[in-house]
């Protein structure tokens, strides 16, 4: 089900939004004027808000928004400098005006056309989930921390040590190779089959609760010692776990078969002229000639 979400979330993403995010509320609070350009709170809320995680947050602190007012000033500034240079009747400036103008026009189009209307509701995330309830169970998990070194040996000596009662935690942050070891004593977390390399795997899920590899476990990346922390045997889940990310996926789906039907009707009354199979021509390179 997952790998379907990603199609669509692919598919949605070119075609409805065109990596545009249109934003109907309106502050128009003018936070900066430059010559006749108007910043306002809107705008700098819609920079934040495309912003990647890790740069929002930065730029969403006193420090981090003084900083974009600044850029944002600085920028300002050389576009009234470039209207003083009539640079907005500059023919690649029309040019990619009217590539602009064809996004924002399909964006704002396809949100009225489809957006609005691929509501789904509650009733609807509900049937889906009963009609589907062998796709929502967990998998079998394991909580584990390991100990990751270049030799056999080494390995060897590390469980020695553990069977003398020294502290795995301890060990991990001193002797493995892992940055997790360093960081957090080698935890890995929680994980599900087919998430570590199969040798990994298979003796994690083998070890009881609380038990640790007697032998080393080898795979590409060295020598391991695996301890087991806590397990969870493999569960169904519960509607309110996955209601949201069901009607997120039912969305998407509604949305896309929206799209096919209006690109299809459009197929019937525009006419289309499809060059594309030049592209598509095989291209001979030149054969290599051998000196003599």
């Amino acid at each position: 089900m997952k790998k379907v979400w990603l199609v669509l979330v692919v598919v949605l993403s070119f075609f409805l939004f065109m990596g545009l995010k249109l934003n109907l509320a309106s502050n128009d609070k003018v936070i900066l004027k430059v010559g006749d350009t108007k910043l306002t709170q809107d705008e700098i809320n819609e920079k934040l808000n495309t912003m990647p995680p890790q740069y929002k947050e930065y730029y969403s602190s006193p420090e981090g928004k003084k900083l974009l007012i600044d850029n944002l000033k600085k920028e300002m500034l050389v576009y009234e400098m470039a209207k003083k240079d009539n640079y907005s009747n500059n023919k690649d400036v029309q040019d990619q005006m009217e590539k602009v103008k064809r996004q924002v026009v399909v964006a704002i189009y396809l949100r009225d056309k489809i957006d609005k209307k691929s509501e789904v509701t509650e009733a609807d995330v509900k049937k889906y989930f009963k009609d589907h309830k062998d796709e929502f169970k967990s998998k079998d998990q394991v909580k584990a921390k390991h100990i990751l070194v270049k030799t056999e040996e080494e390995a060897k000596g590390l469980i020695a040590k553990l069977n003398k009662g020294e502290d795995f935690g301890k060990l991990a942050t001193e002797y493995s190779l892992d940055p997790s070891g360093k960081t957090n004593q080698g935890d890995l977390g929680w994980f599900s089959k087919g998430q570590m390399v199969k040798p990994f795997e298979t003796a994690a899920f083998a070890l009881d609760k609380g038990v640790y590899t007697k032998e080393p476990i080898q795979t590409q990346y060295g020598w391991h010692i695996i301890l087991v922390e806590d397990k969870k045997p493999a569960q169904d889940l519960v509607f309110d776990d996955v209601k949201e990310d069901v009607k997120v996926f039912l969305t998407q789906k509604k949305q896309k078969e929206m799209l096919d039907e209006l690109v299809m009707s459009a197929e019937k009354k525009i006419k289309v002229e499809d060059h594309s199979e030049q592209l598509l021509l095989k291209v001979e390179t030149p054969k290599e000639t051998t000196k003599k």
